[in-house]
C-alpha cells in the first residue's frame, strides 16, 4: 500500500487566478487574500506557462486524463519556495523532466 503523501502526478506549474464566475483576473495579492479567506470557493486556479504574462506564480497541480487540477496547496510567488514546500510537505524529491514539453516538475519516489 501506498503511503497517504504518494502524489504521482503532482507537478509544480505557474498559475493564473481569476474570478470564477466573472473571469476577472486578479493578482498574486488578491488571491491570496481570497483563498487564506472565506471567499476560496470564487477562486478559480489555473495552469499558465512559464513566462506567459498571466502567470502570478507557483502551485501544485494534480495531472489528471482532461486537465490540470489545482489541489488547493499554497501559492508562491517563487517557483524555489514551491520546491521548498514540496521537499519538506511530502518528504521526496523531484528533478525536471527535459522530455516533457510542459516544462513541469514530476515527483520520484
Amino acid at each position: 500500500m501506498f503511503p497517504l503523501t504518494f502524489k504521482p502526478d503532482l507537478i509544480i506549474l505557474p498559475f493564473k487566478a481569476s474570478i470564477r464566475d466573472t473571469g476577472q483576473p486578479l493578482t498574486y495579492a488578491q488571491a491570496q487574500a481570497m483563498l487564506s479567506g472565506d471567499q476560496a470557493e470564487f477562486v478559480r486556479i489555473e495552469r499558465s506557462h512559464p513566462g506567459a504574462p498571466e502567470a502570478l506564480g507557483w502551485t501544485f497541480f494534480e495531472r489528471t486524463p482532461r486537465a490540470y487540477v489545482h489541489t488547493g496547496d499554497p501559492l508562491f510567488a517563487q517557483e524555489r519556495e514551491a520546491r521548498r514546500h514540496m521537499r519538506q510537505a511530502y518528504a521526496i524529491r523531484f528533478e525536471m523532466n527535459p522530455d516533457d514539453a510542459l516544462a513541469g516538475f514530476h515527483l520520484h519516489l
